[in-house]
């Protein structure tokens, strides 16, 4: 066979399925990388969000007087 024949409906099968499963292991493996880091994401946020606050009140206090 050439180059130039196309490739046969169970090549391109064959290819779509394997694409789908390398897509579906991206995913799990996003996934669990996500979840090993959500719990520290959540804790950081949270601490900026709570210094935020504290300097926001601490700006209005000193302004207010």
């Amino acid at each position: 066979m050439s180059d130039l024949n196309p490739r046969s409906w169970l090549d391109r099968v064959a290819g779509a399925c394997l694409s789908i499963l390398l897509a579906a292991l991206a995913l799990w493996c996003a996934t669990q990388v996500l979840q090993s880091i959500l719990p520290f994401l959540i804790t950081a946020v949270g601490i900026v969000t709570i210094a935020w606050a504290v300097w926001v009140l601490v700006r209005w206090l000193r302004d207010r007087c």
